[in-house]
């Protein structure tokens, strides 16, 4: 029989954010000094559902303003296994309408850009240091699915 461990939970949301064939990432510097393209999104605060964060991580990184949002997938399981930074991660994708402008008001995001479906995958940044899960290509999964038009609602890790 295992035995039992506890590790901590972590819980972030991410949102798809479609205009015209293109895919809205958020650039952010990286303690390491590399510069990641993401969703914009990230964690829950205690007691704040995943849809509020959702809508409040999207105003606070790109300016714009969510409503309508709509559920696409979550990704659950413990990541970093193994490791100081192990942790069980509920991550969840929603997308929906947005209204504004790019106004980043985010200190940790450099830029808020526009990226055509086709070249998102290229910009995305794989491997160490393993302490970030952003770098864990199981995170990306649901993006490539979401943008191939056949995204999954469940994605165990």
């Amino acid at each position: 029989m295992p035995l039992s461990r506890v590790i901590p939970l972590k819980r972030a949301a991410h949102v798809y954010l479609v205009q015209d064939g293109h895919l809205l990432l958020v650039t952010e510097r990286m303690d390491d000094g590399s510069i990641f393209w993401g969703l914009p999104g990230g964690k829950a605060r205690d007691g704040e559902s995943l849809a509020d964060a959702a809508v409040r991580q999207v105003k606070e990184e790109t300016g714009l303003e969510m409503f309508d949002l709509e559920f696409i997938s979550l990704l659950e399981g413990e990541m970093l296994s193994m490791t100081k930074h192990a942790h069980y991660a509920n991550f969840a994708r929603f997308t929906g309408k947005f209204r504004g402008e790019l106004q980043p008001n985010d200190p940790e995001v450099l830029s808020a850009e526009w990226i055509p479906f086709d070249q998102v995958m290229q910009l995305v940044r794989f491997g160490p240091p393993p302490e970030f899960e952003e770098r864990n290509p199981l995170i990306w999964v649901p993006t490539q699915d979401f943008l191939a038009g056949n995204p999954k609602a469940y994605y165990p890790i």
